[in-house]
């Protein structure tokens, strides 16, 4: 028997109990939020984000447009799932993590 990972602290200040913490339960954002799989990001999304990856070079698109060399970490869809778009391979590019940050704040400041 392998051992377990010891239990967290709960993240609210001064609370005594551990995780997952039975007054404070999960961190607000992963409230009746389903799972990523539950969400199109299983096994067919991990080998189509490599396919991409890979297409553009391991590169961020947005840098490379302002002639920079970033390596990308992410794959974005150019027009959101959110807003219809697809996981269709035209609709996906290689992208780092500020440009997809930047590109993420800016949709969610539009849908508010």
């Amino acid at each position: 028997m392998s051992p377990t990972k010891p239990r967290s602290p709960c993240g609210q200040p001064r609370c005594p109990h551990l995780r997952p913490c039975p007054v404070h339960g999960k961190r607000p954002w992963e409230h009746d939020r389903p799972s990523a799989a539950a969400r199109g990001y299983g096994p067919r999304w991990k080998k189509l984000r490599e396919v991409i990856l890979n297409r553009d070079g391991g590169l961020c698109v947005p840098c490379r447009a302002e002639d920079r060399i970033t390596v990308a970490t992410h794959v974005d869809h150019i027009v959101a799932k959110a807003n219809g778009g697809t996981d269709d391979e035209a609709n996906l590019r290689a992208i780092c993590k500020r440009c997809h940050d930047s590109k993420s704040g800016k949709e969610g400041r539009a849908g508010r």
